[in-house]
């Protein structure tokens, strides 16, 4: 776990919980929308993650061999 990974972690519960990209754009010190907007479908987030994990272990497979 690494800083990035809990401030992006607190922006995506407070924009689920919150729903308000303003409030989220003052607590995280965003002076643009589209910065903050990326914490508003945690679902992507989530695919993205997958999908990585899912790379990561393809290529120790790979590795192996």
């Amino acid at each position: 776990m690494s800083p990035h990974n809990l401030r992006h972690t607190y922006g995506t519960n407070l924009m689920e919980q919150s729903g308000d990209i303003h409030f989220l754009m003052t607590q995280l010190g965003h002076a643009s929308t589209t910065t903050a907007s990326l914490y508003t479908n945690p679902e992507l987030e989530k695919a993205k993650k997958a999908a990585k994990q899912m790379d990561e272990r393809r290529t120790n497979y790979l590795e192996k061999d």
